[in-house]
């Protein structure tokens, strides 16, 4: 799949539902700031009662209040961390379910469905543990990075080839229900199949196309802070279901399932479908849908040649018993029997004749 299919086949998706994306994006966003903005109120109402008690008891004679107010520091940094564990894997989970939409959507060839949104929550388990593995590497990233220029370079380049390699283990978990690690070993093996590089180069072309967006709409509102502060919003709540559309793009051609085009819409034809010829199959957890070939075709046997293997009862059948066989699965109602012709009449035999009397004797005349 080239990267002009990617880029069309994901506006497709992207313009088709985009009243429902954008809405999503909305949900996602409103649970999780509110659910930010709590944490954060309750962590900075333990900081200030904490830094309230640890300044009075140190300026008074209760050494109470100082070991109060170190007590609830400690609380509220443990608190902190576990509500930045919860907002970030909240969004994860959201992000997951947006995911499922659009996969599940682009797969069966309809309209996306809002309540799977909120699929996610079935696989958070998956989430947790995929949050937790990307926060420790970073934790360890963060610590090289400290190391001037190489560190940063190093860090960098970590980062490039991992965000590549495991691409696609949000969608996996997301679409197929996989644990973290058949979804990281599956995500390498279908980038592996497709190429790393162009894999990596997709997604660049991506954040090319965004920093370009950008970069035009601060030119255009130079003339106005706050019309250039609208269009930044109005963007990046119509960029990120787009990003989602793309990357199910190419989570659906890696996995070698066709995506199915849109009906036509707008008295325009719908496009060609994309990603017929499959990069790669998944060996693990799921695999991508094939068609049922048909039984392999055994070589020619002379007729009347009788092998090893069919004396033996092993072994393919002769062809015409694998021609009948297909025929017969594919039309059954050419592998019904012929009907039955009728008995031939028998031939009518006459009866014999009975034998004839025999004359009387004449009379001698006088």
């Amino acid at each position: 799949m080239s990267i002009g299919d990617v880029f069309a086949r994901a506006w497709e998706l992207w313009r088709r539902d985009i009243g429902w994306l954008i809405l999503a994006g909305l949900v996602v966003g409103l649970i999780v700031g509110v659910v930010a903005v709590i944490v954060f109120a309750i962590v900075a109402g333990m900081l200030a009662v904490s830094v309230g008690g640890i300044a009075l008891g140190s300026s008074g004679d209760s050494t109470s209040i100082t070991g109060l107010g170190i007590g609830t520091l400690i609380v509220a940094l443990i608190l902190g961390v576990v509500g930045y564990l919860v907002v970030s894997v909240l969004a994860m989970v959201f992000y997951g379910g947006m995911f499922e939409m659009v996969i599940g959507a682009a797969r069966e060839n309809r309209g996306v469905n809002f309540a799977d949104l909120f699929g996610g929550f079935r696989k958070f388990g998956s989430f947790i543990v995929f949050w937790l593995v990307i926060a420790g590497i970073s934790i360890v990233c963060g610590i090289v990075a400290i190391i001037p220029v190489i560190g940063i370079i190093a860090v960098m380049v970590f980062f490039a080839w991992l965000g590549t390699t495991w691409l696609y283990v949000l969608p996996l978990i997301a679409d197929r229900g996989l644990t973290f690690g058949e979804a990281a070993r599956t995500s390498s093996q279908m980038v592996k199949g497709v190429g790393w590089w162009k894999t990596f180069g997709t997604v660049v072309v991506l954040g090319a196309a965004f920093f370009v967006a950008l970069l035009v709409i601060s030119l255009i509102g130079r003339s106005s802070s706050a019309f250039s502060s609208i269009l930044t919003l109005v963007f990046e709540i119509a960029a990120g279901p787009f990003a989602i559309c793309y990357i199910s793009t190419m989570y659906l051609g890696s996995a070698g399932e066709a995506v199915l085009a849109p009906a036509a819409g707008y008295g325009l034809p719908a496009p060609p479908a994309y990603g017929g010829a499959p990069y790669v199959t998944p060996p693990a957890g799921g695999e991508a849908y094939q068609p049922v070939a048909p039984p392999p075709v055994a070589p020619p046997v002379a007729a009347g040649a009788v092998t090893a293997a069919t004396v033996a009862g092993v072994g393919p059948p002769p062809p015409k018993a694998d021609a009948d066989a297909w025929k017969a699965a594919a039309d059954p109602l050419a592998a019904q029997p012929p009907a039955a012709e009728p008995p031939a009449a028998e031939p009518v035999t006459e009866a014999p004749a009975a034998p004839e009397a025999p004359a009387a004797p004449e009379e001698p005349k006088t």
